[in-house]
């Protein structure tokens, strides 16, 4: 059996750090794909607060430098994709202050109102101490108890709610991978504060989408400077047999 090392190449583009705005914002570095057929780009993001976007498209240049680089599709990007804060993520805060009686956070469609006495099985969290580290653990129960688990399954995966500081309720998805996670709340960040903590994009590219001349392909990410990121490549369909460069490997198959 091939190990997907031997099939595929990977190798980080872009190391964790802040993304620049306005453009031309982070470029990764130039990668060739002459001896491959498709490019796969992964993008992490953090810290995105409420309406922050990261714009990520793929780059190509005929050479590595990148001196003359631009978007695969020219002023009508093809290979782009936008990340926009707490919508399909993977990871969702919501920081609880003194919520109001009828507030409401709405996570994948469903609905979780404040009250001045909960009831879980109606998908009603309690408000009533007014302390928002009270509040945020009430929410989180309210999420993960029965009625709240059944509703989110049906809308799409489960989720789980953890207070991991003060009044931070921390969602995650339940079985990494399986789904993702948009959340809104009724108070206009006034009373409950929604960020992400990470979301990811994928942008693939086959070698046919370049240019003539071009056989070097980047990631060019634009968006604010509180947003984090990290990027990845994979290349795969290769024209010869890749080595990878890592600083171990295992094989567990031998």
């Amino acid at each position: 059996m091939m190990l997907l090392g031997e099939g595929l190449k990977v190798d980080a583009a872009i190391e964790y750090q802040v993304v620049a705005t306005p453009a031309p914002g982070v470029t990764s570095r130039y990668f060739k794909l002459d001896r491959w057929c498709q490019a796969l780009f992964l993008v992490v993001l953090d810290t995105m607060a409420l309406a922050d976007a990261v714009v990520c498209t793929v780059f190509e240049d005929l050479i590595n430098t990148g001196a003359t680089g631009a978007a695969i599709g020219g002023a009508a990007p093809t290979a782009t994709a936008t990340i926009t804060a707490n919508t399909n993520a993977t990871v969702v805060t919501v920081t609880c202050g003194v919520v109001n009686v009828a507030d409401t956070v709405t996570i994948n469609g469903v609905v979780f109102t404040a009250a001045a006495a909960p009831v879980h099985a109606n998908l009603v969290f309690d408000q009533s101490s007014g302390v928002p580290a009270t509040i945020a653990a009430d929410l989180a129960l309210c999420i993960n108890a029965a009625a709240g688990q059944a509703a989110l399954l049906a809308a799409g995966g489960l989720l789980t709610a953890t207070v991991r500081a003060g009044a931070v309720v921390h969602l995650t998805v339940t079985e990494a991978g399986e789904t993702t996670i948009t959340v809104v709340e009724s108070t206009a960040t006034a009373r409950m504060q929604i960020a992400t903590v990470q979301a990811i994009a994928l942008i693939e590219v086959e070698d046919t989408a370049l240019s003539a001349a071009d056989s070097w392909v980047a990631m060019n990410l634009v968006g604010p400077q509180n947003v984090h990121a990290s990027v990845s490549l994979i290349r795969g369909e290769s024209r010869y047999k890749p080595v990878v460069q890592s600083a171990a490997a295992t094989d567990t198959d031998s």
